[in-house]
């Protein structure tokens, strides 16, 4: 397929300077056939190459499905001279494409690299705050443990470094946020913000050469008033070579453009607004690099009549960037010595009020919250999780860029959520800064929501399932969830529920409409996890059940239905309950020997276990969408669950069902999975494209978002 033919239907021109990449341009075009999004042409730029590059880029460009445009040069222009060869032949061939990704060929993205970029730029950019590029999260190839980059920082000595590097890779950066800038590795930029920020038709300055060229482009985006952002669901490898503390390895030309293209920045963009921040730092700099340059680094000293002898064109070219400026040179010089800046500094604050807290160690709610509110983080809203302090260490501050608070409460059955919960929403109103909306999880949390109203903070309740009928509570929890129903109709701003059972309980018994958001699954099976080994299971040969070993989720009675089964198939019982020990020890003396109780089981032991089971277990009676319910289904299982209509709501026809309190009905369904397993395969698939239709945290997180916009709004 011809480029020429094909190229004007592409959004997207990815645009890649090689130079003696013959080893690498097998693993990029790899990594560009699976790459996901807008059609898009490829503009190979070779400058020069002395190796099979330019054989290579034939080779591959003959046996892809996208376009691919070959330019060749006679001489090795530099990443910059190179670049704008490219961008020349994507602007000047056809129709501009929206976007320009440019991209090494020591650099290969997740399949879902470009479009992660294109909808986070989508998302963020507004006329107050234009966004003209979006890096992503860049790992080292050699180990992809080890960061690379993570969006470009100024110091204060006015060097421009790459966020993380050389940090083994630990969740950190976990947010969408605005950066100065991103490395030419794998950035992708707005195609008018480029031509916008270009200075007498060249978008890169070609005197760069190699090195620096891409903080000097983002340094003229920020004076023409584009942002730059950070987008960490976007993935990339990069195979990086040239490192500060290898310095001594490298070339002399690099050096000497290294150097050289240190001055040029200064020489450009410098100015009064940034010497409060950076003249001490960059004073004491500059002395050490001269002298290492005289004592280590002589080749370099060639770089100083280089500047005198082109003095007068530089000069010019710096009187252009500076007419050209849009905003303040303070705006700029604000990011000296600062990493990042929030997608929306006027983005109010949202509260997590009810749970027990994050990271997830427990259930429903903490799952759902440990889902939700780092995806919200990421999107740029400010989040706060309130935490219990004997479920989150007391130290922890954050969590995958969710602010926590952890607080103490009183450990007892009737007092652990109404203490927490009132301590809780006196911190908000006292100290919860910036906040406009809070998420209340429990129903039996609505008595404390008056307490938010002198902040003025717009509040949800999530109500759950109908919590009255848990036996559990005995005669006062019973009725202090049944005040709660009827005080979640009238005190929230929004009530939220999670099943189409529990809006319709709310609306024929109180008259009260509630918001209907469901949970989500997002399956990352663990295939032979060592867990397997520990519990001795076999994949695809043993039960699992879920669940908290409370007696409205019958894990007594599904120990006792299974030990009416025949055959050798473990059934692995994960889960506990506080404040239940006298029943969970009395199901535990009735057990079956083949059952096997490892307790609460969280991470990638879990997801090792939902990977290889050959049917879980669901045999809830009270409450809305459970979460392991709807776990189960993502990781591809054959469901066994209770017919109760809030559970065959979310099974719908991929499960096999049975009458929780007819053990003859229960053990039939252990029966039909162990003696039918083609059949458990088929309604395991059934089960996973059902969840994955109506189940997504995307998609849940945009309706959170939604709600959380008409509370601060005021709706």
């Amino acid at each position: 397929m011809s480029g020429r033919e094909t190229h004007t239907q592409a959004v997207l021109a990815i645009c890649t300077v090689t130079w003696n990449d013959a080893a690498n341009l097998p693993r990029f075009f790899e990594a560009l056939a699976a790459l996901q999004g807008p059609p898009f042409r490829l503009i190979a730029v070779d400058n020069a190459s002395t190796d099979s590059t330019v054989e290579s880029l034939r080779e591959h460009a003959g046996s892809v499905d996208f376009p691919v445009e070959m330019i060749v040069l006679d001489e090795n222009t530099g990443f910059a001279g190179g670049l704008n060869r490219a961008l020349d032949s994507a602007f000047g061939n056809g129709p501009d494409p929206d976007w320009v990704l440019s991209l090494n060929a020591d650099a290969w993205p997740a399949p879902d690299y470009a479009m992660r970029l294109i909808e986070s730029l989508r998302r963020f950019t507004n006329e107050k705050r234009p966004v003209g590029a979006a890096t992503g999260r860049l790992l080292r190839a050699d180990t992809e443990k080890t960061i690379d980059a993570c969006g470009m920082a100024l110091t204060r000595s006015w060097r421009h470094v790459d966020r993380g590097s050389d940090q083994v890779d630990r969740g950190q950066y976990p947010v969408t946020e605005r950066v100065f800038g991103g490395s030419g590795a794998a950035i992708l930029f707005l195609s008018a913000a480029l031509r916008d920020a270009a200075v007498a038709g060249r978008i890169l300055d070609d005197d760069f050469h190699s090195y620096r060229e891409d903080a000097e482009l983002c340094f003229r985006l920020r004076e023409r008033g584009w942002e730059v952002l950070y987008e960490p669901r976007a993935r990339a490898l990069h195979g990086r070579v040239n490192l500060p503390h290898r310095r001594r390895q490298m070339s002399r030309d690099v050096n000497f453009h290294s150097l050289k293209n240190r001055y040029l920045l200064q020489l450009y963009h410098r100015g009064l607004a940034d010497l409060p921040r950076t003249l001490l730092a960059t004073s004491v700099r500059e002395l050490g690099i001269l002298v290492y340059v005289l004592l280590r680094e002589p080749s370099s000293l060639a770089v100083y009549p280089w500047l005198w002898r082109n003095r007068r064109r530089l000069l010019e070219r710096r009187r252009m960037i500076r007419s050209r400026r849009r905003v303040p040179p303070r705006t700029t010089a604000r990011w000296f010595g600062r990493t990042s800046l929030p997608i929306d500094p006027e983005r109010p604050r949202i509260l997590i009020i009810g749970s027990r807290g994050i990271p997830a160690a427990y259930s429903g709610y903490e799952t759902m919250i440990e889902a939700l509110a780092p995806r919200l983080a990421e999107r740029g809203w400010p989040v706060t999780v309130y935490c219990r302090s004997h479920y989150v260490d007391r130290r922890l501050r954050a969590h995958r860029g969710v602010d926590l608070v952890v607080l103490p409460t009183l450990r007892t059955k009737y007092g652990d959520t109404p203490v927490h919960t009132l301590l809780s929403c006196l911190h908000a109103v006292l100290g919860a800064r910036g906040a406009r909306a809070a998420l209340v999880v429990n129903g039996a949390n609505a008595i404390f929501l008056p307490l938010l109203w002198p902040r003025r903070l717009r509040t949800a309740l999530h109500v759950d399932g109908i919590e009255k009928r848990r036996t559990k509570w005995g005669w006062p929890g019973r009725l202090v969830y049944s005040v709660s129903e009827r005080l979640a109709c009238v005190l929230p701003g929004t009530t939220v529920s999670d099943a189409e059972v529990i809006a319709d309980h709310y609306r024929e018994l109180y008259g009260r409409e509630t918001t209907m958001i469901r949970y989500g699954v997002e399956p990352r099976p663990i295939v032979s996890h060592p867990v397997l080994e520990e519990l001795g299971l076999e994949s695809r040969r043993y039960f699992l059940y879920v669940s908290r070993f409370e007696p409205e989720n019958n894990p007594h009675r599904v120990v006792a239905a299974y030990a009416r089964t025949g055959g050798d198939l473990p059934l692995v019982m994960v889960g506990d309950a506080p404040y239940a020990s006298a029943f969970i020890a009395k199901m535990k003396r009735s057990a079956d020997p083949r059952v096997r109780f490892p307790g609460a089981v969280y991470g990638d032991r879990y997801r090792g276990l939902l990977s290889s089971a050959l049917a879980t277990v669901h045999a809830t009676e009270v409450g809305g969408t459970h979460p392991a319910l709807v776990e189960a289904m993502g990781y591809g299982n054959c469901v066994l669950v209770n017919d109760e209509p809030a559970n065959r709501e979310t099974a719908g026809e991929a499960a096999i069902y049975f009458e929780v309190r007819d053990q003859a009905s229960l053990t039939a369904a252990f029966e039909q999975a162990a003696g039918d397993p083609t059949r458990a395969r088929l309604l395991g698939e059934r089960a996973a494209r059902r969840a994955a239709s109506e189940f997504n945290w995307e998609r849940v997180t945009d309706q959170y978002e939604e709600l959380f916009r008409r509370l601060c709004q005021g709706g």
